[in-house]
């Protein structure tokens, strides 16, 4: 690993003498032990690393530079995941799966020529109708709308967290060599006031050409945001529909996350479901998740302002055409909050299924540790 870390340090001291340079960083990494019915374990180990530097040229223009390593599923060419099941994990003794290079992740140049316009150029990432859910918030896996996309090209930022902000993208993907994408949205700001905010945000995804490199040409949906504070009450709806064709069949999915805050008591909800076509093939094929349906509900217990407990239940049916590849699972999470911006979770739980399930598999019980800092 030092051989790639060092040439990086140089280029990042190169960096800071020619202009003004911020590090930033996401960092992820896990540790988990999963049990099959003989109690015998298994155990995984991960990391999900994204590092960026930006130099700001003057007040107005900056150039970023973006890298990342992920661990690999054992025997697999996928990426690994952080908190979830033996089927998506790194063996903890393959070091080749877990320590994987610092790969380039992109570059870009972002002029600001007018205090709420910025237009952005290089390696312009996208995504629409993120999870709330703790094991689906990687973008470039689950989403509701539209997973992580990468197009070179450029693009145009606009509006203020006052009365809301769009972005608009277009240039050649990386899923294909022949295939240009499109992508817009806008957070339209409803409601702006100190105890209640109301947000709603379309977007559209569209692709065209000879080779799109993905199942779908377009995808299409809204996310709606609303929150309200009442001294020591507060509660929050996210919700968000998604359109996206599938073999010229559109495919519809859906999100429900509500929660709320009462004192130290803390509730959330998720519920997910996807419209699909049985007569198109599998489930799986079809969403930008693992699951045609989920619903997860937790409550959660402040006990201090560093540390908190809560149990979670969850119901996993990856495919409703499929009889017994379901699972329940019932756990407990036990949050540490050492500073900002950084999370400790020890978790353990047990898993109910049929070992039909293509990511728990034969897995009953399950317990890890997952630390998340930002920088």
């Amino acid at each position: 690993m030092r051989k790639f870390i060092l040439p990086i340090a140089l280029a990042a001291t190169g960096f800071a003498m020619a202009a003004d340079l911020e590090i930033h960083g996401d960092v992820n990494f896990d540790y988990g032990s999963y049990f099959d019915k003989d109690f015998d374990p298994t155990n995984a180990a991960s990391q999900d690393i994204e590092l960026s530097a930006t130099a700001n040229l003057d007040e107005n223009v900056s150039v970023t530079v973006y890298t990342n390593t992920t661990s690999n599923v054992t025997n697999s060419d996928k990426a690994a995941e952080i908190r979830h099941g033996l089927a998506r994990s790194t063996a903890i003794n393959s070091a080749n799966d877990r320590y994987t290079a610092f790969n380039f992740d992109g570059v870009e140049l972002r002029w600001k020529p007018y205090q709420d316009v910025s237009f952005v150029f290089g390696d312009l990432t996208y995504s629409a109708g993120a999870f709330n859910y703790y094991f689906w918030r990687d973008q470039s896996r689950y989403a509701v709308i539209s997973r992580n996309q990468t197009v070179r090209g450029i693009g145009v930022e606009l509006g203020n967290s006052k009365f809301g902000e769009g972005k608009f993208y277009i240039g050649a993907s990386e899923n294909a060599k022949s295939s240009i994408e499109a992508f817009a949205s806008y957070g339209i700001k409803l409601l702006n006031r100190p105890d209640e905010h109301l947000t709603v945000t379309p977007s559209l995804d569209w692709a065209f050409g000879s080779e799109l490199g993905r199942s779908y040409g377009y995808t299409f949906g809204t996310e709606l945001d609303y929150s309200k504070s009442l001294e020591v009450l507060n509660y929050s709806v996210y919700a968000v529909y998604g359109l996206h064709p599938y073999k010229g069949h559109g495919v519809h999915s859906f999100l429900v996350e509500p929660s709320m805050n009462y004192d130290i008591f803390n509730l959330g909800f998720s519920y997910f479901y996807a419209i699909t076509n049985k007569d198109e093939g599998p489930a799986s094929e079809q969403i930008f998740t693992e699951d045609q349906m989920l619903f997860s509900v937790e409550p959660s217990f402040n006990i201090t302002k560093k540390f908190s407990l809560g149990v979670s239940f969850e119901y996993h049916d990856p495919d409703s055409e499929v009889s017994k590849d379901e699972f329940e699972f019932l756990g407990m999470n036990f949050y540490v909050y050492p500073t900002l911006n950084t999370n400790l979770v020890f978790w353990f739980g047990y898993n109910f299924s049929d070992d039909k399930n293509p990511v728990v598999g034969k897995t009953k019980f399950a317990l890890g540790m997952s630390a998340h800092a930002e920088f």
